[in-house]
């Protein structure tokens, strides 16, 4: 399987948007801003950035990341969402967007993700790539809404 990466683009909003949809359902959660944002945030403001797989130039899958900075270990990328094509999931699609996400952000010094605890399929994804879970709790407020 041949893959290659490339940045999102507007036309790809609606795989985007569907794909959230679903991540959100396995998740258990339903307040999603990115339908409202997406346009703002990703395309234009670049608040956080988009790396789509493609196989046979159709998409199998994206990887939506931001900054983060630990006190402990430095600048580090966050995961919001992470998605492959049923059709390309077991083919190490995943893997391979992590891969290109270490090679495009090469000052970054770790790599961070909130899996809700009903994404079986998330969590069993991240154990496979060795990724450690953690005993932290995790609070949010949402502001300026």
């Amino acid at each position: 399987m041949n893959i290659h990466f490339r940045e999102a683009k507007k036309e790809d909003k609606d795989f985007i948007l569907q794909a959230n949809k679903e991540i959100n359902k396995l998740s258990n959660l339903f307040d999603s801003t990115l339908d409202d944002n997406i346009e703002k945030d990703i395309f234009e403001n670049k608040v956080a950035n988009i790396i789509i797989a493609e196989a046979n130039d159709a998409i199998a899958g994206f990887v939506l990341y931001s900054y983060i900075y630990w006190a402990n270990c430095g600048k580090g990328i966050y995961l919001s969402q992470v998605y492959v094509k049923e059709e390309y999931r077991k083919l190490g699609v995943f893997k391979m967007l992590l891969q290109e996400l270490e090679r495009k952000e090469p000052d970054c010094h770790f790599i961070t993700d909130y899996v809700g605890n009903e994404n079986e399929v998330m969590l069993n994804s991240m154990k496979k790539l060795d990724f450690k879970s953690s005993d932290l709790k995790i609070y949010y407020k949402r502001i300026n809404k």
